[in-house]
């Protein structure tokens, strides 16, 4: 079962990630014009997928704390 509440799993979504970032950097260098706008979308990518993994790593740490105590209870 998946710990992202919006129905992708990890492995759906960082492809798809990967793409946008690609294509952002490809469009920025095709369109100079727009360039700060491209960058940006890329920094918000960026953000959401830091951000995405240390909200796992935060979800998952107290559950294996909460397994080791209840075997130090045992």
């Amino acid at each position: 079962m998946s710990n992202n509440s919006n129905g992708f799993g990890g492995e759906t979504l960082s492809p798809l990630l990967v793409i946008l970032v690609a294509g952002s950097i490809s469009l920025a260098i095709v369109n100079k014009d727009n360039q700060p706008a491209y960058f940006d979308i890329v920094k918000m990518v960026m953000a959401y997928s830091f951000g995405s993994i240390k909200s796992q790593e935060k979800t998952r740490d107290p559950n294996k704390q909460d397994k080791t105590d209840d075997d130090k209870l045992k």
